[in-house]
């Protein structure tokens, strides 16, 4: 994930099969093929940024041969894919279960219940955040409070920072997830602290308010990303 948020290269889903289910199980993956034309293609052109934006087609097929729950994320800023693959949970104190997702080149993005908590390896990181006042507006109701926030400083400190949110009820939406239909809640979330402000978009599926997908902001450095659970 690194790679794409400089604009390198994208990996595709593959590589988690590469991990999780064997050398000749990747190898029947369709979607192994089409990351590896795309990797060589940018080595080819030397990642110089000038390679042309080519999108991974995710299929119901690739998914089923590629092993557990995959994620997928896009950065605003480059627009490129990575897959990742679920490497561990939690339950802790705090309501809403924990979820630590990796990227092909070790990038972690981690989210309690489908909202942003923390990034690693993804410069300017996130190092924590606090979520519940997020996930209390999910009950249909709308809401919110302070979330506190704390963000990596490029020179290696970090500042925690009380940003006010208000989460708004959107209505209903249906969104589509490979070769799915998705009856979803559809949520907006407003945060501000002096004149640093983000929104952030939750669509969360009816009935087992499970996030499917969200654009959320990774903080000042990164910016946002698009995330959608293709799987598990």
């Amino acid at each position: 994930m690194k790679r794409f948020a400089i604009g390198l290269t994208v990996i595709a889903a593959l590589t988690l099969a590469a991990c999780s289910g064997g050398g000749r199980e990747t190898a029947r993956s369709p979607m192994l093929t089409a990351g590896s034309a795309l990797v060589n293609s940018v080595k080819a052109r030397g990642a110089n940024g000038n390679a042309p934006l080519i999108k991974v087609a995710v299929t119901r097929a690739s998914l089923d041969k590629t092993p557990g729950a995959v994620l997928e994320v896009v950065p605003d800023r480059t627009g490129l894919q990575d897959f990742l693959k679920l490497v561990g949970q939690r339950d802790d104190p705090t309501p809403g279960k924990v979820e630590v997702w990796q990227s092909s080149d070790n990038a972690q993005i981690i989210l309690r219940e489908g909202v942003l908590v923390g990034t690693k390896g993804l410069g300017g990181d996130m190092r924590s955040a606090q979520a519940q006042t997020t996930i209390n507006g999910f009950d249909g109701q709308g809401g919110g409070g302070e979330r506190l926030i704390t963000l990596a400083r490029l020179d290696g400190t970090a500042q925690t920072v009380p940003f006010s949110c208000d989460v708004t009820q959107l209505g209903r939406d249906v969104i589509q997830i490979v070769d799915q239909t998705v009856a979803t809640h559809h949520l907006r979330e407003d945060c501000a602290f002096g004149e640093t402000r983000f929104s952030n978009e939750y669509w969360v599926e009816t009935g087992t308010g499970k996030m499917r997908r969200s654009k959320q902001w990774a903080g000042p450095t990164y910016g946002y990303m698009t995330i959608t659970r293709l799987k598990g």
